[in-house]
């Protein structure tokens, strides 16, 4: 008897261990997960023409430390569940913990390990040098270690991909506050860069990365079931919400597009110039092709990619599906275009385009965000949920269709990056459509089935 009881005792503890553990599990395994070694570019070289905008965000992240910005930074620097609820917590409006929101702290701590997983195999690619080990200064983060920091790379940034998972994820799960929580994603990063412990693009690279994730998420119905109770202790937190919810607000979320008199427009003019030797290759060839951007454009890429014909007549829901998206992304560009004017690169330098037959259209049409960008980079998200055993690839070229603004002449680099955040937030929103749910259930069927053949 005595025995039985002891091995029930470890058995109950060891239950307890496992469900105790689950809360760290990631949702995929790496080999599962998008690779942004693969589909991003390397970072800039110090020597490069794009290290301009690196150097001048480094010389602003120096000058806000001796603020309350500063300061911010410095306590966001704390790399743990932990800390990631009290961000979060004011966002939502009420103290997100363990012990007080079970369920959403598990939703947070698993999609942080996701979040890793996003950025680590990059890191250990290109080990860039950090800001303060590159300047020989210390790091300015007051829960920075600096030996385990020079020892890891700092492209993409781990916190800043922590911070835009966890911000994606929290925006699915709570829509009615979805701008508050995404412009607060979006700050976590740029403190990184106050703190010296990253440059502009570890930044940027690592919000691409941490979107991809996200959409990987969709196909793991341990996450949707995370997503769902996580959702229900909200309301309970939250109380009643509105009935309906439209797509976020990039005007509260991004910042406004680049001023000439901005400190970040010299990086922007000397993205252009670096963009602009490409134009005599075949990548500025590419780049002429990517300008055509009809369904139809992106079903006969992605059939190459696919090595599978995609249409209306052999694959009616895959196509089904890809146009919604497109459709949903396009509109929401289009909602962020018609509350500013931003001048195209080739009218404010007073220059020649790529695809000189297309000047006049775009001379009254505004540069910020990129629409190209917006769809390149969203219908890639799309197809991640879609056909995971091809994520690399269709990641590099949805990466690519923005790239290639820049150099054709119509977009400033700054323009197509705001289109991929576009994407990576309205791809979340569309994800609680229960329409798009449909459709993507059903081209996940087709796509499954025509594999199979």
């Amino acid at each position: 008897m005595k025995k039985f009881l002891l091995h029930f005792v470890l058995f109950c503890l060891g239950f307890a261990a496992v469900a105790q553990n689950l809360d760290t599990v990631p949702y995929f395994s790496d080999d599962e997960m998008p690779d942004a070694g693969l589909f991003l570019p390397p970072p800039p070289d110090t020597c490069s023409q794009l290290f301009i905008d690196d150097f001048s965000q480094w010389l602003w992240g120096k000058s806000m430390r001796n603020t309350p910005r500063g300061q911010r930074a410095s306590w966001e620097s704390l790399y743990s569940e932990g800390r990631m609820c009290e961000i979060y917590s004011q966002a939502l409006g009420f103290t997100v913990s363990k012990e007080f929101t079970p369920a959403i702290y598990r939703l947070i701590s698993r999609g942080q390990r996701t979040a890793e997983q996003a950025v680590d195999r990059a890191k250990v690619r290109y080990m860039r040098k950090r800001p303060f080990a590159r300047m020989n200064e210390h790091v300015f983060g007051a829960f920075d270690d600096e030996e385990f920091l020079r020892g890891n790379g700092s492209y993409p940034s781990g916190h800043t991909s922590l911070g835009w998972t966890t911000a994606l994820i929290l925006a699915q799960m709570a829509p009615e506050l979805q701008d508050t929580i995404l412009r607060r994603g979006w700050e976590y990063g740029e403190s990184r860069v106050i703190v010296g412990a990253h440059w502009q693009s570890d930044v940027d690279a690592a919000r691409l990365a941490a979107s991809t994730a996200v959409a990987r998420l969709q196909a793991s119905p341990e996450y949707l079931s995370d997503l769902a109770a996580a959702r229900e202790e909200f309301l309970l937190w939250h109380g009643a919400v509105p009935q309906s919810v439209g797509y976020p607000d990039g005007r509260r979320i991004l910042p406004p597009p680049i001023d000439t008199a901005d400190r970040r427009y010299q990086g922007d003019v000397a993205a252009h110039w670096a963009a602009k030797a490409d134009r005599t290759t075949p990548r500025g060839a590419q780049a002429v092709i990517d300008a055509r951007y009809k369904v139809s454009d992106f079903l006969a890429q992605f059939s190459t990619i696919l090595n599978m014909q995609i249409d209306s007549v052999n694959t009616p829901h895959i196509t089904a599906y890809l146009t919604y998206v497109r459709t949903t992304l396009k509109k929401e560009s289009t909602r962020l275009k018609s509350t500013g004017f931003r001048r195209r690169p080739y009218e404010q330098l007073g220059e020649r385009t790529l695809i000189a037959e297309e000047e006049a259209s775009h001379f009254a049409t505004t540069s910020y965000p990129s629409t190209h960008s917006t769809l390149g980079w969203g219908m890639a998200l799309a197809m991640v949920e879609l056909t995971p055993d091809s994520m690399n690839a269709v990641l590099q070229r949805g990466f690519e269709i923005g790239q290639s603004r820049v150099i054709a002449g119509y977009h400033w680099a700054s323009d197509v990056l705001a289109g991929r955040l576009v994407a990576s937030y309205t791809l979340v929103r569309l994800n609680n459509d229960p329409e798009f749910r449909a459709l993507l259930d059903r081209a996940r069927a087709e796509y499954a089935a025509k594999r199979r053949h």
